[in-house]
């Protein structure tokens, strides 16, 4: 009785159906979404960059990822920045981070932690497009340096702010400044 009840409802008024249907769609769309395990933020990233004599730009992009991983029973973290119009990149690697603080690149010795800038990532074959805070400057002094603050951290996101100094092959150096992130943690 109650089905019949019903097939009669959809048949006098057609539109019922299309908002029935609408209302699977929803409910099935809120269902999906309520059990996902992190909710997708936006990431953010925005400094003062100068390669060589360049005039310094800015370089600023939501193209940031970080991730946690595991190194040597050391927990890494991996933060890896492109401006999608340039390919400029910025990739950082600190070992041991345990929560918010400033960490040194390359490090306090026991640390190794990695700072590299990247003039064009498209052009990976070319080794002098590759800026380490490892490598001496043109008079061969390794003055290659970074400091990164990390203001806040969670295992969704972390925010902070970045200074890098590194240098190529040929000791052209690349100076990264002023940089400030929010970068959600995949």
């Amino acid at each position: 009785m109650t089905l019949s009840r019903l097939v009669n409802y959809f048949l006098k008024n057609p539109v019922n159906i299309l908002y029935t249907g609408l209302l699977v769609v929803v409910l099935l769309l809120t269902y999906e979404n309520s059990f996902s395990k992190k909710k997708q933020l936006t990431s953010h990233f925005s400094g003062k960059i100068e390669f060589g004599q360049t005039n310094a730009h800015q370089l600023i992009t939501s193209q940031a990822s970080a991730e946690f991983s595991m190194e040597g029973g050391q927990r890494v973290l991996t933060l890896k920045i492109t401006e999608p119009k340039n390919f400029e990149s910025v990739f950082i690697k600190l070992f041991d981070v345990n929560g918010t603080g400033t960490y040194f690149i390359p490090g306090d010795g026991k640390n190794s932690n990695i700072g590299n800038l990247i003039k064009n990532l498209n052009n990976y074959n070319d080794k002098n497009n590759f800026y380490v805070a490892s490598l001496p400057n043109a008079d061969g002094v390794f003055n290659g340096v970074g400091r990164i603050n990390i203001t806040n951290i969670s295992d969704e996101f972390v925010e902070g702010d970045l200074i890098l100094v590194t240098n190529n092959p040929q000791g052209v150096q690349a100076v990264l400044e002023s940089a400030k992130f929010s970068i959600s943690i995949n």
